[in-house]
């Protein structure tokens, strides 16, 4: 499709005839050098460059780099597993049948409960009332507008305030103890004798899923029919989808079909194409997302994804994929960062966020929080470098950031914009752009009552732990495999709930996710790292986890009974990470 030729003055051009446009270099050569061999550059109708892979026929609109030929590596030898990979995905659910049929649901004359709340009995058969947004419990039945009226016109106690944050969710501060809830501290007052006994919220995921799917998930009659070529899943998925109203995609059933293939949906095609979709979005042709890190397989959004002309647009068809697989039960195969999720609960970025992602950058900034460095001229000043396409610029963490020296006295406010700019930086636009395609599906209020965590479980679902492999694949430090403590480890594993065994494996490896080869191909954060217990000698302590290391501090606890104890607190209710 290539020609060359010469002007009046001899000069030679070249024309090229597939998109009708002539240039002074030959084909496979830029301003930037000679592409890889198999490449062609090219310009769409709208006088874009975009670039060819022969060897694959696949375009990309990022220039071919290093990284960028390592990526389509590692993206094919994926692909190699993928058969296993969509068995193991089809195996997955959430511990429980998330079905609104299997919870029981009061139906009496005063209607339906407020969306978030559920009524429970105790033990003895008494009715009381969970509110998940708020985590709290009371007797009241919430349906009763008068009774909490009567509470609303309460002064609240001494010392206390109502603020709301920033999406208008109202919250108390205790100006007492320095501390703020969501619980409105006039149900206790309101609260009267018998009272005392009510149970108090505990954390039960399942419960938070039937509450998310009878709330917030309809089932409108009718389906959205989405006929897609299997050569072309991603844009034929994005033309269907984002060509139509939220509400027609959301509310509908998913009806899938794959071209020349026969076969009716019956939610094993959707099952196949939401597996499928998860590994489109991670091709780096799209340009939109990457590996945290080289040995961690969770995705992040790519900071450089604006070589892709129409990213935003494809961020959010991606929300609304995400929030199609919460909507419809179904998983996506690729799960997130820990940081990407808060972002999606809208939760404020910390510190220790870091360590899921760059555990070494994360070391890093907790050594200089932890020393004094004044008298180190360690030459440091608030700004940080960024890397796009092999140029690093300088940016600025706040105005006049090149001239202000990093000092004692102002490192923690160092430390926090840092890690900040590490976790946020070139993907505001992005993020953004997913939160509009969500929301489009699910409002926030849907998923504000989960944590990041819970996130994964939802979104990726859980596999069927096989724990003689676990404990087959476990190396010891300071335990030996026949201490009583390690024997009442495992007995502990074997008799927690399928929910439980997955906090436990991401709380100590910070998935909930196996590779596909199972325990046997952990990976850390400088490669295959199987799964550590390690003795901590301080018996009151709750258990602490290492997630680079994939490691879990144990201590020597004198019963299997508070092993069990301390453990099952440390996996549902503890956020922290240790350090090494």
């Amino acid at each position: 499709g290539w020609e060359i030729r010469a002007t009046d003055q001899g000069r030679l051009y070249y024309v090229n005839h597939n998109d009708r446009t002539t240039s002074w270099q030959p084909p496979g050569i830029d301003e930037f050098g000679e592409l890889p061999e198999g490449w062609e550059i090219r310009r769409d109708a709208r006088g874009r460059v975009y670039y060819v892979d022969h060897n694959s026929r696949s375009t990309t609109w990022q220039r071919p780099n290093a990284d960028l030929l390592s990526q389509r590596r590692q993206f094919a030898a994926g692909q190699t597993t993928l058969a296993q990979a969509a068995q193991q995905h089809g195996q997955r659910s959430l511990g429980f049948s998330s079905s609104v049929e299997q919870q029981v649901e009061p139906h009496d004359d005063r209607g339906p409960l407020p969306p978030g709340w559920e009524q429970r009995q105790t033990p003895q058969g008494r009715a009381y009332y969970v509110y998940h947004p708020a985590r709290h419990t009371q007797w009241e039945d919430p349906r009763l507008q008068d009774a909490m009226a009567s509470v609303e016109t309460m002064p609240l106690p001494a010392g206390w305030e109502i603020r709301s944050t920033t999406d208008g969710r109202r919250y108390f501060v205790d100006h007492n103890t320095r501390s703020t809830t969501f619980r409105d501290p006039r149900l206790d007052l309101a609260k009267r004798g018998p009272d005392k006994s009510i149970p108090q919220y505990h954390r039960e995921f399942k419960h938070k899923v039937w509450c998310l799917h009878k709330h917030y998930c309809p089932q409108v009659q009718g389906q959205f029919k989405m006929p897609i070529r299997r050569s072309s899943l991603f844009q034929d998925s994005f033309d269907c989808i984002m060509s139509e109203h939220p509400d027609e995609t959301g509310f509908r059933r998913l009806f899938i079909t794959f071209q020349g293939e026969q076969g009716l949906d019956y939610g094993g095609v959707a099952r196949e194409w939401f597996f499928l979709i998860s590994h489109e979005m991670l091709d780096p042709m799209y340009c939109l997302f990457e590996y945290a890190t080289a040995n961690n397989y969770q995705l992040q959004i790519n900071p450089n994804s604006h070589v892709n002309p129409e990213h935003l647009q494809y961020f959010r068809f991606v929300g609304r994929v995400v929030a199609l697989a919460i909507y419809h039960k179904k998983f996506i195969d690729n799960g997130f960062t820990l940081p990407f999720y808060k972002r999606l609960l809208n939760k404020k970025l910390v510190l220790q966020d870091l360590e899921t992602v760059d555990p070494d950058f994360y070391k890093n900034l907790y050594w200089l929080l932890n020393n004094e460095i004044d008298d180190l001229e360690l030459g440091l000043v608030f700004t940080a470098d960024s890397n796009e396409f092999g140029a690093v610029k300088e940016v600025e963490l706040k105005a006049g950031g090149k001239d202000i020296e990093v000092t004692d006295a102002n490192k923690q406010e160092y430390v926090e914009l840092m890690a900040n700019f590490r976790l946020k930086r070139g993907v505001e636009e992005q993020t953004e752009a997913f939160l509009m395609g969500f929301h489009e599906i699910l409002p926030h209020q849907a998923i504000e009552f989960f944590d990041e965590r819970e996130m994964e479980l939802l979104l990726i679902g859980m596999a069927e732990f096989d724990v003689d492999a676990w404990e087959k694949h476990t190396i010891y430090r300071n335990y030996r495999k026949k201490d009583r403590q390690v024997a009442w480890f495992w007995e502990v594993v074997r008799e927690f709930t399928q929910e439980q065994r997955a906090r436990l494996l991401q709380f100590v490896t910070g998935s909930c996710r196996l590779p596909v080869g199972g325990f046997a191909e952990l990976q850390g954060s400088n490669g295959p790292q199987p799964f550590c217990i390690e003795r901590y000698n301080d018996h009151g302590a709750l258990p602490r986890s290492h997630t680079c290391f994939n490691r879990l501090d144990l201590p020597p606890y004198k019963t299997k009974e508070a092993m069990k104890q301390k453990l099952t607190m440390a996996i549902e209710e503890t956020e922290g990470f240790g350090l090494e």
